[in-house]
């Protein structure tokens, strides 16, 4: 017959055994990442694509007229907002060559704008998509470390956006979505941090949330960067003056063809914050895949203009494989989606 151990000595073994098995689930749980594995959006290559995104090199800097033939007679008569000129300059043929056209500074901004709105009216009919997001800012004066996101993005039926960070903070994750009523981010700061600590909610344009960013959350995504530009395009015509747009020849960014151009403004007076803007826009979509904008130097002299534009770089933004066909459902943008753990 089995002895039967004093109550006194059996409880003692019993919280040794408690104890024993919390310190191995507590080492279990603090040496996995809290998302199981197959759920990061982009592999190795994705990310590696990110890193050279971020440091891509514009070729062959030099004034190249607008090509008449990327946008389709049909797509021009789409649009209310283009002018006859616009529109004249940008199906007439020139004399010098049967497919090309030069237009002055005003009549090439139109054609950009005719280009993006065309993108945002293609982005509009899209409800969810996925892609790779890589940024860096000059923050309060300092330019950050460039930033490699995971980005799940939902337009339909209300704005919500999922980032994961895969450098830095690694396994940071911020979830936004405006059908919340508390119009809420919330926050889960990565690594070991973000396996002790709880999430937290901040306001999207609050000062904690905007330390760290130019924009808020709610302009996350490439609608938001598309309505941003457009806005500054709006904002060059209606001036109409003090800027100069130039078409460089079509780039190859993330496998796509990409129309490139680069807008360059008098003075300070003209555009306070911008002294040069540099965008490439998907030659499918017309979506734009690159923004890189510099600021305003206080002395310039004896600088060359890669020196010139890397002391002055303010934003450098672009997005990789994107997949508009991403199947993503509701519970990709809820905070009670239990994989996300916030």
């Amino acid at each position: 017959m089995p002895k039967r151990c004093s109550a006194p000595s059996c409880r003692g073994s019993n919280t040794l055994a408690i104890a024993v098995c919390a310190a191995s689930m507590l080492a279990l749980y603090t040496s996995f990442d809290p998302v199981p594995a197959g759920e990061d959006l982009a592999s190795d290559q994705s990310a590696a694509a990110a890193e050279k995104a971020a440091s891509f090199v514009i070729q062959d800097e030099v004034p190249v007229p607008p090509d008449a033939t990327v946008v389709p007679n049909t797509a021009l008569q789409d649009h209310d907002q283009v002018t006859d000129a616009a529109q004249s300059a940008a199906v007439q043929p020139s004399s010098a060559s049967e497919n090309v056209v030069i237009l002055n500074d005003n009549e090439a901004i139109q054609f950009t704008t005719l280009l993006l709105q065309d993108g945002l009216n293609y982005l509009q009919s899209i409800d969810k998509y996925s892609t790779v997001f890589t940024k860096q800012e000059r923050i309060n004066g300092d330019l950050t470390d460039t930033q490699i996101i995971e980005m799940k993005v939902q337009h339909s039926p209300g704005f919500g956006v999922y980032m994961k960070w895969k450098n830095g903070d690694a396994g940071r994750q911020v979830l936004f979505n405006e059908e919340y009523e508390d119009s809420q981010m919330v926050v889960k700061l990565g690594g070991l941090k973000g396996r002790l600590l709880p999430a937290i909610k901040l306001d999207p344009r609050g000062d904690r949330a905007m330390s760290e960013s130019r924009y808020p959350v709610t302009e996350a995504g490439l609608m938001g960067m598309l309505k941003q530009i457009v806005a500054h395009r709006q904002e060059d015509l209606n001036r109409g003056h003090g800027v100069k747009c130039r078409r460089l020849p079509n780039q190859e960014f993330d496998g796509r063809n990409c129309m490139c151009f680069v807008y360059e403004y008098e003075s300070p007076e003209i555009h306070p914050t911008y002294r040069k803007s540099l965008i490439l826009i998907d030659n499918r979509h017309h979506v734009p895949l690159m923004a890189r904008n510099y600021t305003w130097a206080v002395e310039t002299e004896g600088l060359t203009a890669e020196q010139l534009d890397e002391l002055t770089l303010i934003e450098n933004y672009s997005f990789t494989s994107i997949n508009f066909a991403a199947e993503l459902v509701a519970e990709d943008f809820s905070r009670e989606n239990r994989r996300y753990r916030m």
